[in-house]
Parts: C-alpha cells; sequence; structure tokens
C-alpha cells in the first residue's frame, strides 16, 4: 500500500513537472525562432533587394512578392560603371584563402611548441604574442605603410596576405594551444615507441586530433580576412583591392545604384557563409577527444 503511494505520488510530481516544463519549452524555442529571424532579416532584405527589378525596389509599399531577376548581379559582376565587382571578389578570395592557411599553419605548429617544449622566456614570448592583439589596428598603420612603401609591395596581394598572417597569427596560436594543451601526453609518448618523430607526431597525431579545433580558428582567421577593410583600403589602390573596398566607393554618376550594390553585398556574405556550413560537422568539439575512452 505504502509502495504503491509512493508511486502514484512520483508519477504525479513526475506529470505535474513535464506538464511545467512544456510551456517553457516551448517559449524558449518561440524566442529563439524570433531571434534568428531577427538576425536573419537584413540578409533576406539584401538578397531580395538584389533580386528585384528597379521599379520594385522603389515600390511603395514594400513588395514582398515578385519574380526575381539575376540582372543586379549581372551588372555588378560584368557592365557596372567600368567597374567590375568580379576581381575585386577574386582579390577576396585569394588574399583570404592564402592568409588563413598560413596563418592556422604556422599557428599550429607555434601552439604545438608551446606546448610539448620547454624553453627560456616560453611564458614571456606567449604573453607577448597576445599583447598583439590589445592595440587596436589603426595603431599600426603607418609604420606598416612605411615598411610596404619602402618593400615596393604597395597594391599587391603580398602585403596584405602577410599583414592578415601576422595579425591572424596570435588568434591561432593562442586558441590552438587550449586544444594541444588537452591532448593526452599518453598517445604521443605511445607514438614515440613505435619510432615516429616529433614532426610526424605533430602531423600524424597531434593535428588530426584537434581538427575541429583547428576547423574553428580557419573560420574565424577567414571572416577577420574576408571583412578586414582598414589596410585593404590604404594599402591598395585598384589591382590588390578587396570586395570592403570596392563597396565603400561603389556609387554612379546617378547615385547609389541599390540592386547592384545590394548584389555585391549578397557575394560578400555567401562564400563564408557557404564555407562554414560545408565544415560545420568539426565544430563540434567532442570529436577532439575521441582516441581515449
Amino acid at each position: 500500500m505504502t509502495v504503491a503511494l509512493i508511486r502514484n505520488k512520483d508519477q504525479h510530481v513526475s506529470v505535474r513537472r513535464s506538464a511545467s516544463a512544456w510551456p517553457i519549452g516551448t517559449v524558449g524555442y518561440l524566442v529563439a525562432a524570433i531571434f534568428t529571424g531577427f538576425c536573419l532579416f537584413p540578409f533576406y532584405v539584401i538578397l531580395t533587394t538584389a533580386l528585384k527589378t528597379e521599379t520594385a525596389i522603389f515600390a511603395w509599399p514594400p513588395v514582398w512578392v515578385f519574380k526575381p531577376t539575376l540582372q543586379s548581379f549581372y551588372n555588378a559582376l560584368f557592365v557596372f560603371g567600368g567597374r567590375s565587382a568580379i576581381s575585386y571578389l577574386i582579390n577576396s578570395i585569394v588574399i583570404s584563402a592564402v592568409s588563413t592557411i598560413l596563418a592556422v599553419v604556422l599557428g599550429a605548429m607555434a601552439a604545438y611548441g608551446f606546448v610539448r617544449f620547454r624553453f627560456a622566456g616560453k611564458r614571456h614570448l606567449a604573453f607577448w604574442i597576445l599583447s598583439t592583439r590589445f592595440a587596436p589596428p589603426v595603431a599600426f598603420i603607418v609604420p606598416i605603410y612605411l615598411m610596404v612603401q619602402k618593400a615596393g609591395l604597395l597594391d599587391s596581394h603580398i602585403a596584405l596576405i602577410l599583414i592578415y598572417t601576422a595579425m591572424n597569427l596570435s588568434l591561432v596560436i593562442w586558441i590552438l594551444r587550449g586544444f594541444f594543451a588537452e591532448i593526452p601526453i599518453e598517445i604521443e609518448e605511445a607514438a614515440l615507441v613505435d619510432g615516429y618523430s616529433r614532426l610526424q607526431i605533430f602531423w600524424r597525431v597531434a593535428v588530426p586530433l584537434v581538427r575541429p579545433g583547428i576547423v574553428s580558428t580557419a573560420i574565424l582567421s577567414a571572416i577577420f580576412s574576408w571583412n578586414e577593410f582598414l589596410y585593404a583600403m590604404v594599402l591598395t589602390q585598384s589591382r590588390a583591392a578587396t570586395l570592403p573596398v570596392y563597396l565603400a566607393g561603389f556609387s554612379n554618376s546617378m547615385g547609389l545604384a541599390w540592386g547592384e550594390y545590394m548584389a555585391v553585398g549578397a557575394m560578400a556574405v555567401l562564400p563564408i557563409l557557404v564555407f562554414t556550413f560545408a565544415v560545420q560537422k568539426y565544430l563540434v568539439r567532442g570529436l577532439t577527444f575521441g582516441a581515449v575512452k
């Protein structure tokens, strides 16, 4: 009898808990959906404006149902005002990709060295690397401009690649240090017993285990390189200018062409968005430590 009463009481409590938890979960999902819609609405406006005709863009009240057209994308890429966006798009892709690869490769090796090797001044050097992120980029624009000018690299891809690599390097080192530090040392010791060298351990053991961290860091580096405006504006003119520079000077003799402007804005967002979705499975941090049960 007592057991039955306790069981009925527990069931009653569990039912009451589930009943009270259901509205909270529904409200939480509703709030999340509203917040997601609020965040995505600007991109929706950019994309729909780029797909509208000029008449539909300036229509009032706003036109929400329309027949999409790619004329704005075609004009922006090939014929708009003699300043095709395609060369700027290629510059952004090349500079962002190369600088991200260099920063991740060099930063991963440096982070692994900080974790696994002992040397004099290790902590001071690590703090100095972090301190390079303290000052705003505008504080270094004048000396960097003079260095690039003396080297004859103004308006070149190499200048922006080197600058973006240097600026992302400290971020990559400090993020990947945490990932390498959490790899059990026993795995590397077993590899040493099997005859692996330190370089082989780094490439064949450590790097595969921290792949999610490397991908996450690469995404952050790529976003910074893709969106950076200050150095690209100051150090380039036309040959190596990127999409942010193109957008800043986007206009014609009749004013701002909103359809073409929004088309370039959509092209500036889509590559990073597609790249992030393509590698999102590696963002699960638990995959890093799957080697140890």
